[in-house]
């Protein structure tokens, strides 16, 4: 069977990391290429990452300079967490992957219906979040050095700038071919992060939206469940069984799901903290230099960075949103049209419709509008400590 229609746009980005899992027993040959696979991933971003920071701690004495030089190296360190952290959970995610097909294998028309519209909000909002973040990733790696140009330093030497300068001990970054392969490195260790990031995205965003699918699913059978008044107690009964039990398979897939996703939301939402203050700085400084493409880089960096926390919140906000229909129309139900026998069944449906469905970040707070808006709040407030210090 392939891919679920929700997963399309994930399992391409996720393939080229090697955090794809097996949907069966693999060769030993394929072990070995993904083990390759991800071994070069690895080594990619560690050679640009070990440098850089050396380079912040060792060689620039300028704060402002640390900053700004942080901006790359922030975005690195979380997507190689983010990625550490997929690769340990890839057991957890195959356990999702099988119950997400089996959901679209066994679903009716109207059920793939619902499933197929998620989705496709889902793949739009990959497709934009995609399109701004290799755009801007572009923009930073390749296009800005290049405009920047070569810079003449006070000794008469020159020198030809890279997309994250580095410590690089005694290799000299400066002569052909070095600066050439350092180059290819950094942009290529650029875009491990932007797929990396791409991907987790996609995976938190797309299985929050199938349990939104799933909870309007079991919504549609407690509506059927008093749509007729003349049926008969067996036939009830079955009905309430398949509530109860459908009410479980979701919680059960919300277990799943957190252990996956709740440390990829705390890695994101602790970039996005730090990633909206630092890129603000940058944005700040740029234009007190009127520098116009630096300027439109960070903006557009800026941008990205708040569109996702938008996004990624607001996904969140939906799942809340659709747990909370659940508990209001099991509390609304016309229950003195079921029989009497089986109307206290009802007590066991309301009870477990008060469970909250919602991911959290960390364990720690919830994905949703509010979370959005203190991140806001909290990045504006560090923002205005770092201009005051640097």
């Amino acid at each position: 069977m392939g891919q679920p229609y929700s997963l399309k746009l994930v399992y391409p980005l996720l393939k080229i990391l090697g955090a794809w899992p097996k949907s069966s027993p693999s060769s030993v040959l394929s072990t070995i290429l993904k083990c390759c696979l991800i071994s070069i991933c690895y080594l990619i971003q560690l050679m640009v990452l070990i440098p850089g920071i050396l380079y912040i701690f060792l060689k620039e004495a300028n704060l402002g300079g640390k900053i700004k030089m942080f901006v790359p190296h922030m975005n690195g360190i979380t997507q190689v967490s983010k990625y550490t952290i997929l690769l340990r959970q890839i057991k957890e995610f195959n356990i999702i992957l099988k119950e997400v097909k089996r959901d679209y294998s066994l679903a009716t028309d109207k059920n793939m219906w619902i499933f197929t519209t998620r989705a496709y909000i889902g793949h739009k909002m990959m497709i934009a979040i995609a399109i701004a973040m290799y755009s801007s990733g572009v923009g930073y790696r390749m296009i800005l050095p290049f405009l920047k140009g070569r810079i003449l330093l006070p000794d008469n030497t020159t020198v030809r700038l890279l997309p994250c300068p580095g410590y690089y001990m005694f290799l000299n970054e400066q002569v052909t071919p070095n600066y050439e392969i350092i180059f290819t490195i950094q942009v290529l260790g650029g875009f491990l992060n932007y797929t990396t990031l791409c991907g987790t995205t996609g995976i938190t965003t797309m299985l929050c939206l199938h349990m939104c699918s799933l909870l309007e699913i079991l919504i549609n059978k407690m509506n059927d469940l008093t749509c007729q008044s003349d049926e008969c107690e067996i036939i009830v009964r079955k009905k309430l069984a398949d509530i109860v039990e459908y009410q479980m398979k979701i919680i059960d897939f919300l277990n799943h799901v957190e252990q996956l996703t709740s440390y990829l939301y705390f890695c994101e939402i602790l970039e996005y903290v730090c990633g909206a203050c630092v890129i603000g700085y940058c944005l700040i400084t740029e234009w007190e230099n009127s520098n116009a493409a630096a300027l439109i880089v960070y903006f557009i960096l800026e941008f990205l960075c708040i569109f996702c926390t938008l996004t990624i919140c607001y996904i969140g906000q939906l799942l809340i949103d659709e747990s909370d229909k659940v508990r209001q129309i099991s509390v609304t139900l016309d229950w003195y049209r079921l029989p009497v026998n089986e109307a206290r069944g009802l007590i066991l449906v309301i009870i477990m419709s008060n469970y909250p469905i919602k991911v959290t970040a960390g364990k720690i707070v919830d994905i949703s509008l509010i979370t959005f808006t203190d991140i806001v709040k909290t990045s504006v407030g560090y923002l205005n400590i770092l201009r005051t210090v640097a």
